[in-house]
């Protein structure tokens, strides 16, 4: 009777004790395969156009300038998939105890991510296209110029393009900065949830 009396008092204490946090789900591989791809290739893109500014030759700049050309491209259609995939996957809820604005914080981060590397890349082409530059994506192909020489529009779109380089650094900084307080502060295992491989 008494063993009885201490197990619906252990289970009354533990169904009324605090969750200080809530396990976070994992995102499937193909979204963890395309975070870290897009990473990847915006690292390479600002690594490449730094470097573009302190080549030797022109032609080393050329094929530096195009490789970016490139990676931009490639960075646009990885969105468009990454959107298209997300649209029809599970995602993982945040921990329900995360406070709301610290929620509505994360989720417009992430949205402008998404807008940000959509239109950066755009206001590259956009720029190349009305310079009369031609894009040849990985000196395979030569995409086509869908427009005109325009000099204001080509001035405009690069003054773009560098603000809005400069936005997603900070952008993909507090980004960062976020998911590793949840990993080292709140310890509630959201950045583990896109790490690949992870375990909980």
């Amino acid at each position: 009777m008494a063993r009885g009396v201490n197990t619906i008092a252990a289970s009354r204490g533990s169904a009324t004790a605090p969750q200080t946090t809530a396990k976070f789900e994992r995102y499937d591989g193909v979204m963890k395969a395309m975070h870290w791809a897009t990473l990847l290739l915006v690292a390479a893109a600002y690594a490449v156009i730094w470097s573009s500014s302190v080549a030797v030759t022109k032609e080393q700049n050329a094929v530096l300038v195009q490789v970016h050309r490139s990676l931009g491209v490639a960075i646009f259609v990885l969105t468009i998939l990454r959107l298209a995939w997300r649209s029809r996957a599970e995602l993982p809820n945040l921990p329900a105890d995360l406070p709301a604005i610290q929620i509505m914080a994360a989720r417009a981060t992430q949205y402008l991510l998404y807008a940000l590397l959509l239109v950066q890349p755009i206001l590259g082409m956009l720029h190349s296209i009305a310079l009369g530059a031609r894009i040849d994506l990985f000196f395979v192909t030569e995409l086509p110029a869908m427009m005109g020489r325009d000099q204001v529009l080509s001035k405009t779109a690069i003054s773009a393009h560098e603000l809005v380089a400069n936005l997603m650094l900070f952008i993909v900084a507090v980004h960062a900065a976020a998911a590793l307080f949840h990993h080292l502060v709140r310890r509630d295992g959201v950045m583990n949830a896109m790490l690949p491989g992870a375990r909980f």
